[in-house]
């Protein structure tokens, strides 16, 4: 687009994440949001950001032949179809993490973005977290050595999968939890993972008719000998201070990196509740919204207009896919799984 037009984009999805997509659209002079489509909540999304189009169809946002962008941000079991169609139909798409929860549909979905020349990126807006970005930069400036271990957990109150979200039994808590943490860890020991095993606790949803796991615990293998346990979790008391319980160590050879997110440096007492509001992904200021999320929808944008590559690989978003569906296979076997 040789960085003179305006980056035209459709948004697929309204919920929590749907609008922090179309925000972060609406503030950069370089985009102009022109759709939305959800089965609920389109029209009004649509109106507060002045897009022309509100509609239950997606397939009437991928229809539109003035659309450049399209921003998936629907429920994880969805994305496939919807981004198959999208690139098909010659946009270029920024989808939600993790890129497809299939293998098998992950790489039928990047033979045809590399066919078609066009941009697919999904959405691990973690990286954009400055302590994140920071912790890449020493690694691969050598300050830690090479890594060799990590241990990552990302861990929800009850409230997630059973009010929050709508479609839990669709997903588990590696797939919706765990996948920005593989993305960051793997990212980090710049290499590939080759064997997993893991397990699962079933229970607490189960008895409340959400037929998902409670908790699942992953050991991850890589070629050079590296070693990586992911926790994930989404039976915390709605008590818990903060919505998500996140931290993540990294040793290496010669030095080690703690990332503790959980309080975000904010505590809040009040009579009803005390709480660590999360502020990295979507804050707003002086009423704009800032944070990850607008830093990765604004740099696809960017990607998009000025024909640059984006930050975060198909091959990198495959090895994600790839360990969560070995994750899987060996909790259903109970025995270690090679990563395809």
């Amino acid at each position: 687009m040789a960085g003179k037009e305006t980056v035209r984009v459709g948004l697929i999805g309204a919920g929590i994440m749907g609008e922090g997509h179309a925000a972060a659209t609406f503030q950069d002079p370089r985009a102009k949001l022109v759709g939305v489509a959800s089965l609920e909540g389109a029209e009004p999304l649509a109106k507060r950001f002045g897009a022309e189009l509100a509609t239950k169809d997606y397939r009437e946002i991928i229809a539109r032949k003035d659309i450049d962008l399209v921003l998936v941000a629907t429920p994880d079991h969805l994305h496939y179809e919807i981004c198959k169609a999208a690139i098909e139909s010659g946009k270029h798409v920024l989808v939600e993490k993790p890129l497809t929860v299939d293998l098998g549909e992950a790489d039928k979905l990047i033979e045809i973005v590399k066919r078609s020349g066009l941009k697919l990126m999904a959405c691990f807006s973690h990286r954009w977290i400055p302590s994140y970005w920071a912790t890449h930069e020493r690694v691969a400036a050598g300050k830690i050595g090479r890594p060799v271990m990590a241990y990552a957990r990302k861990n929800d109150r009850i409230w997630v999968p059973t009010k929050m979200l709508g479609w839990a039994a669709g997903t588990t808590p590696a797939w919706f939890l765990s996948s920005h943490d593989i993305d960051l860890v793997t990212w980090w020991m710049g290499d590939r993972a080759t064997e997993v095993y893991a397990t699962a606790v079933w229970g607490v949803l189960r008895g409340r008719g959400i037929e998902t796991p409670d908790a699942v615990q992953a050991q991850v293998r890589f070629a050079k000998g590296g070693v990586a346990t992911f926790e994930s979790c989404w039976i915390y008391p709605d008590t818990f201070p903060s919505m998500t319980d996140s931290y993540i160590e990294l040793i290496g050879e010669s030095g080690v990196i703690h990332l503790d997110r959980k309080d975000e440096q904010l505590h809040v007492a009040s009579e009803q509740a005390y709480e660590w509001p999360r502020i990295a992904i979507m804050p707003k200021i002086a009423g704009k919204q800032q944070g990850a999320l607008t830093e990765v929808v604004q740099h696809m944008i960017a990607c998009v207009r000025d024909d640059k590559e984006p930050l975060v690989t198909l091959e990198s978003s495959r090895q994600v896919t790839a360990i969560l569906d070995a994750i899987h296979r060996s909790i259903a076997s109970g025995k270690p799984e090679k990563v395809l």
